[in-house]
């Protein structure tokens, strides 16, 4: 740092070309030039959704969009023909591949003739009144295409795109809703709809918000113009570098990484450009002229930069152990933004303070609020270092509360959990799951060899129903045996010859022999992978002794809710892992840098805290641990151990002038506890502003994120200078002279 320090002190005009040079590869990113091609940023792997994916295409029992019409009574002629219009009009559309609904429901005679249930607008009002008993207590339809009232049916409809989504709801409204019929839409389209509209909503409001708190408080604490510019302008232009690269090497659409990751770097690069302004204005306020105080500035807090660059790095890069690629990529984007930060603030910071702007930004240093209160707060680092044994102990004690209370977290997600509650598509959702059997969907897939035919296939069919009729949290299941309940009479879905005689619409929903496959459905309601978990590890075992009894079939449960569980749980298992050996990695490197290895193991508790208090309060909200909220520990651990470097920095700064333990917390307390408050403070409040995302999972990241700050500067200012003096390093006596000198200077 020796060479920077002269480079920026003495010759600032060479600074400046190394500013430029650095902002050419962003600039080609913006221009348009690619140096990879974009990556798409999912969070399962194309393998894993291939299973899903091929059973859709098999079945034309596929709902990604869906319809829910609401009426006080569907079974009159008025809003009878409105349904068969808009039915009639779906279809014809070009993105739409199917639909069904109870409209699609007949009664067949054995003779062949087909005749729907519900009537049309020559119906009697006796026939409506005979349709809408039977309908609603038809295996068919009872609890996946009507309510139990009557007063809700639901439209699957099988779209190809999300943005046909708007265009299909609206030609339906069209229809219905002069016929006092309500529509709304739900499904994974019309979620993943609301998703990315909350998102790009979200994305220039938040990061335009995040800006201002942090410019208001600048102004706030430094009072001066140009403090405020010179701290700011490194992390705006990392912000800018940041984004550049990523569009550069193909890394720009991931979804954490737009919205979180301009917020993350402009908090951690406003801290570290705090640091070096807080340090120049010290400097300047004791009597240093201007390049004496950028010198040393730049001596005494770069490397600290440096090493929390190293450690906040590890941190983010533990993320692209993830299978996940939004995962992984997010972790990508993270470590090259804190990397390209370290060089803008590192640069930029000195170089503008090096100049007119800080002739007079050092005036009022000794004024501003924070310092002030750092000033009034002494009894608590006094009280610390006396007290130490004590105060170590309770820290211990609460960290291992926490962390027990921690290690109650499960590993859980809800579809629910990953769009805005006040978003159509939620609300009609969550009215399905309370007024039916829900929307998403349990699937168990019949394959058979030749050898098997009608007769065979059946009883294997049967079994599956009878797994799936004893899921409590699962609906009535449906199959090609359920659809031959539309045949008169009784006990007809036995009679597997009567398949042939199935419109093919009908069969085609449930049985395709000609592919050697059938399918048994259920309704899931969207309450958790968790709560579901039980029955579906219930019905994998028990599928195992049908398939040996019955040599020529695969039995295969499918379901996007099985599919996230395992995404969920292999992640949140990995990003721990990968937590782990974060920690264990920042520990050693700080061990390294600083050649203790005290040093390594008191850092431990002032860290480890943080992480325990935020797991702590994301159990009292909510004992599920989501994607997001997991990453959020490994992208703390990397933040909170920026306060421990700094202070760890200036104690032992402290140290080598002869202090004793005492005397250089209370000193470093006074100086770099000041800009750790003001980072604290920016940071906190800069993340916050993400609280108010429409996304939950952001919400969610934003409230574990803010408390790992907060806790993480309790930590620091409050358990580490009592560690330092219940352990001090006996190597760093002095002699009487230079304690004398210590002592006089403190006085």
């Amino acid at each position: 740092m020796n060479l920077i320090a002269r480079i920026i002190a003495d010759h600032p005009w060479i600074g400046w070309c190394f500013v430029i040079v650095l902002s050419i590869p962003p600039a080609l990113g913006f221009l348009g030039c690619r140096v990879a091609e974009s990556v798409p940023a999912t969070w399962v792997t194309p393998e894993t959704a291939a299973a899903l994916t091929e059973a859709e295409e098999t079945f034309t029992l596929n709902a990604p969009l869906v319809l829910v019409l609401e009426n006080e009574d569907f079974f009159r002629p008025e809003q009878s023909v409105a349904v068969h219009a808009a039915a009639a009009a779906l279809r014809e559309m070009q993105c739409v591949r199917n639909v069904v609904w109870i409209g699609d429901i007949p009664e067949v005679s054995l003779l062949g003739h087909v005749t729907p249930i519900l009537p049309d607008a020559d119906g009697t009002s006796q026939e409506f009144a005979v349709a809408r008993s039977r309908l609603i207590e038809h295996p068919m339809a009872a609890g996946s295409l009507i309510s139990g009232d009557g007063r809700t049916t639901m439209m699957l409809i099988d779209v190809e795109q999300r943005e046909n989504v708007n265009a299909v709801q609206s030609r339906a409204a069209a229809i219905l809703n002069p016929a006092a019929i309500r529509v709304r839409a739900t499904g994974p389209l019309a979620l993943h709809g609301a998703h990315d509209q909350a998102l790009a909503e979200d994305h220039f409001r938040i990061q335009m918000l995040a800006y201002t708190v942090v410019g208001l408080l600048a102004v706030l604490m430094f009072r001066r113009p140009a403090a405020i510019f010179v701290a700011g302008s490194g992390p705006t232009v990392a912000v800018v570098w940041t984004m550049g690269w990523l569009r550069l090497i193909g890394q720009a659409d991931n979804e954490l990484a737009k919205i979180i990751l301009p917020v993350l770097i402009t908090m951690v690069g406003f801290a570290d450009g705090m640091h070096l302004v807080v340090r120049i204005r010290q400097l300047r306020a004791g009597g240093e002229n201007r390049r004496d105080a950028i010198y040393n500035a730049v001596q005494m807090i770069s490397p600290a930069c440096l090493l929390t660059s190293i450690t906040t790095a590890i941190g983010f890069g533990s993320l692209m152990w993830s299978s996940a690629e939004m995962i992984s990529g997010f972790g990508r984007a993270a470590v090259i933004g804190v990397v390209v930060t370290f060089f803008s603030v590192v640069l930029l910071t000195p170089l503008l303070a090096n100049s007119w702007l800080s002739d007079r930004m050092h005036v009022v240093s000794g004024k501003d609020p924070v310092t002030l209160f750092m000033n009034r707060c002494t009894g608590l680092i006094e009280f610390s270092s006396r007290q130490a044994l004590s105060v170590t102990i309770c820290g211990i004690m609460i960290t291992i509360l926490c962390m027990r209370v921690a290690a109650r977290l499960i590993p859980d997600d809800k579809l629910t959990d990953r769009v805005p509650t006040s978003s159509e598509a939620w609300q009609t959702m969550r009215d399905c799951d309370e007024l039916m059997n829900g929307i998403r969907s349990l699937r168990i897939v019949v394959s058979w060899d030749d050898s098997k035919g009608r007769t065979d296939v059946w009883p294997v069919i049967k079994e599956c129903e009878d797994l799936l009729a004893n899921g409590e949290l699962a609906g009535n299941p449906r199959s090609i045996r359920t659809c031959l309940s539309v045949f008169k009479g009784s006990d007809k879905q036995h009679r597997s010859i009567l398949a042939s005689q199935l419109p093919n619409d009908l069969r085609n929903l449930f049985y395709r022999p000609e592919k050697h496959q059938a399918q048994v459905v259920t309704g899931l309601r969207d309450q958790g992978i968790s709560a579901h978990e039980p029955m579906f590890a219930r019905i994998e075992a028990q599928l195992k002794p049908i398939e040996d009894a019955n040599p020529g079939f695969r039995l295969e449960i499918i379901s996007d809710v099985i599919i996230e569980g395992r995404v969920v749980r292999q992640v949140v298992e990995e990003l721990v892992h990968s937590l782990l050996m974060a920690s264990l990695i920042i520990f050693g490197v700080l061990a390294i840098a600083f050649r203790s290895l005290r040093f390594g193991l008191i850092s431990i508790l002032p860290n480890v805290m943080p992480l325990a208090a935020a797991g702590t309060l994301r159990f009292m909200i909510n004992d599920s641990l989501g994607i997001a909220s997991a990453c959020s520990f490994a992208i703390c651990l990397g933040i909170a151990v920026d306060d421990t470097i700094h202070f760890l920095m200036h104690y032992r700064e402290e140290r080598r002038l002869g202090r004793t333990p005492a005397q250089a917390n209370r000193n470093t307390f006074l100086t770099v506890g000041t800009a750790l408050v003001m980072t604290t403070v920016v940071c906190t409040l800069g993340l916050g502003t993400v609280l108010t995302s429409q996304l939950p999972a952001h919400v969610n990241f934003a409230a574990m994120g803010c408390t790992t700050l907060v806790a993480a500067l309790v930590a620091d200012l409050l358990f580490l200078p009592a560690l330092l003096c219940l352990f001090p390093d006996k190597s760093s006596r002095v002699s009487p002279l230079k304690t004398l000198a210590a002592k006089s200077d403190v006085g």
